[in-house]
């Protein structure tokens, strides 16, 4: 997102770079929210992954939201957030490194960013496919339970559909400084590609913002219609298993819409300001600077929430990340005590090398006899054998 700001804004003007407009209290709270965005990302997601995976495979559609979500948000959390913090720091957002390996981190770095935010679209628009589809279609769900199948799926879709990003990026010697941004081939200059670049923000708003936005609007409209307003008809048995189904169903719905609302609600600024920067662009020079920052750290501060939504709407989800928490919280008390003893016992050792202690015999352990025993014996014995 900030290669593409800097592109388009370098592509309006030729002037020499403007000394950086930052000041040092500015620079530290930035820098400092964006900090606590990447840690609370990084810790959140990669526990919510790791509780995923590590259990047994599962067939609910829950797993597959958390799994690509969180391998999105992670992907997004280190290619973006990092570069973004910098750039605090620097006289522009897309200030790179030439070279060829400038060249490489570039195409890489500005094809990953948008990869994860359309990965995560797309597995947003599958799961509200596949509850639709289980609501309407109940025999047509074996392809959805096959979570290995869906996420190649998706990540081959994102990967061919922002291949454009790949091929585009480049570092050029703009003004003096090298900048990573994208560079048309049929452009003459930054003014040339102008254009090109505003059609191309306008194709991807429709594809990863607008046309998933209204699929899954419907698909939710139609989702709730069923289960909320209409009854089944059946004998009263059956009704009382349908109502556990639709409850367990609405739990999921109810967690895809919060997901799907707060990512809506959060990329809206920054196409909002994309739509300023393109169409509009002598106003979007009136917005302040500091709060063009704060609209882009909530589109960015999304990465951080999802694991957040996922702890409050998924109980399940919710016991195994505070246990897992817990545990991992105990891991540096159990290593400085494993030190302590391990030195201890390297002390006692080259202080008396010589000295030996006779091993005593093992007594066998007595263990209680578990009620309604035949032999009516009082003990018996444990020989770890």
């Amino acid at each position: 997102m900030a290669t593409n700001l800097s592109s388009s804004e370098t592509a309006l003007s030729n002037q020499p770079p403007k000394p950086n407009p930052f000041t040092i209290e500015a620079k530290i709270g930035f820098t400092a929210v964006y900090i606590l965005i990447f840690t609370l990302s990084v810790f959140g997601n990669s526990i919510g992954l790791y509780v995923v995976c590590s259990k047994a495979p599962s067939r609910r559609i829950t797993d597959l939201l958390i799994k690509n979500l969180a391998i999105a948000d992670l992907i997004f959390t280190f290619t973006n957030l990092p570069l973004v913090a910098i750039s605090f720091h620097l006289t522009g957002p897309s200030v790179w490194i030439g070279g060829i390996f400038g060249d490489i981190t570039c195409k890489l770095i500005s094809y990953a960013i948008p990869v994860s935010i359309a990965a995560s679209v797309i597995t947003l628009v599958v799961i509200s496919f596949d509850r639709l589809c289980a609501i309407y279609f109940p025999l047509s769900q074996l392809l959805f339970h096959r979570h290995r199948i869906i996420t190649g799926i998706i990540w081959l879709v994102a990967l061919i559909t922002m291949t454009p990003n790949l091929l585009l990026h480049r570092v050029s010697d703009l003004r003096g400084i090298d900048e990573c941004i994208q560079k048309w081939p049929w452009a003459d200059d930054q003014k040339g590609s102008f254009a090109p670049l505003r059609m191309f923000h306008v194709i991807a708003f429709i594809i990863m913002y607008a046309f998933p936005l209204l699929v899954i609007a419907v698909s939710n409209s139609l989702i709730a219609y069923r289960i909320w307003f209409h009854k089944a008809p059946g004998v009263a048995g059956r009704r009382l298993s349908n109502v556990s189904v639709r409850s367990i169903r609405r739990k999921v719905v109810k967690l895809l819409m919060v997901v799907v609302i707060v990512f809506a609600i959060s990329w809206l600024p920054t196409y909002v300001l994309h739509y300023y920067i393109f169409f509009q662009y002598h106003l979007y020079k009136r917005i302040p600077l500091a709060w063009v920052i704060l609209l882009f750290c909530v589109s960015h501060s999304n990465c951080a929430i999802n694991p957040l939504l996922f702890i409050a709407f998924n109980k399940n989800f919710r016991h195994a990340f505070l246990d897992t928490t817990v545990a991992l919280s105990f891991l540096p008390c159990r290593a400085v005590n494993s030190c302590v003893a391990y030195f201890r016992e390297e002390r006692s050792t080259t202080m008396f090398p010589d000295q030996s202690y006779p091993s005593q015999p093992s007594e066998p352990r007595l263990l209680p006899v578990k009620k309604g025993a035949r032999n009516g014996a009082a003990n018996i014995y444990d020989t770890k054998l």
